[in-house]
């Protein structure tokens, strides 16, 4: 049942566990764009009831991964074109806002943790999921000085909402771009460690940017 998968959390309620599931599902691919989201299956497949299940999708609904069409239920949402456009530019500006709001009150293990956090990425160049990871985990580390905790939820929301970009953006890389942005990483990083603020804004910004620009040139990847 689905009660023993998360009673090791008892602050997780049975909402946020299904949340998280199909979350994870879907940024991993194994619940594919445009899949329909039976709740009746889900919540047998999950042990739970459909009240926890209709919530979770509407919270997944609202960070874009899941679609409700009018007569046909939820659908995990399919890769648009647009709305990576627009969640890219709006990264551009957001999280060098962030990482700026974030080095003034990162401790020293925060510090170091960013450090090791760009060298797992590299460890990883060959496995591209766990590379994805490894490079969302650096990218938050960026950000755990944040102050307020709402900047901090709508940059883990924009990260789990562009996961699924990141991983067609991905199929487009030969060596070099892992080199790439590999040496971005260690520039933020030693933009972080040494205090400069503004090398770090316009460090994660121009990385950011690179990636929209990339796909830019890949439209034919995104569904229709």
């Amino acid at each position: 049942m689905a009660n023993d998968q998360f009673a090791d959390d008892a602050r997780e309620s049975v909402t946020e566990f299904v949340t998280r599931s199909l979350r994870q599902r879907i940024i991993d691919g194994a619940l594919e764009p445009g899949r329909p989201l039976r709740q009746e299956a889900l919540a047998r497949e999950l042990g739970v009831s459909r009240l926890p299940i209709r919530e979770a999708l509407r919270q997944l609904e609202s960070e874009g991964l899941v679609a409700f069409r009018p007569r046909s239920g939820a659908k995990v949402a399919v890769l648009d074109f647009e709305e990576y456009n627009e969640i890219y530019k709006v990264r551009e500006r957001l999280e060098p806002l962030a990482i700026s709001e974030s080095m003034a009150h990162l401790t020293v293990e925060q510090r170091e943790a960013i450090e090791v956090a760009a060298a797992e990425v590299e460890a990883h160049a060959g496995d591209p999921a766990s590379w994805l990871e490894a490079d969302r985990r650096f990218h938050l580390a960026c950000y755990a000085g944040v102050p307020t905790p709402r900047l901090l939820q709508m940059i883990v929301e924009f990260w789990n909402s562009t996961h699924r970009y990141r991983r067609i953006l991905l199929t487009t890389f030969a060596p070099k771009d892992f080199e790439v942005a590999h040496s971005e990483h260690r520039l933020i990083a030693n933009a972080i460690s040494e205090g400069n603020a503004r090398a770090a804004e316009e460090l994660i910004r121009v990385h950011i940017e690179r990636s929209r620009r990339r796909l830019n040139r890949h439209r034919d990847l995104f569904d229709q």
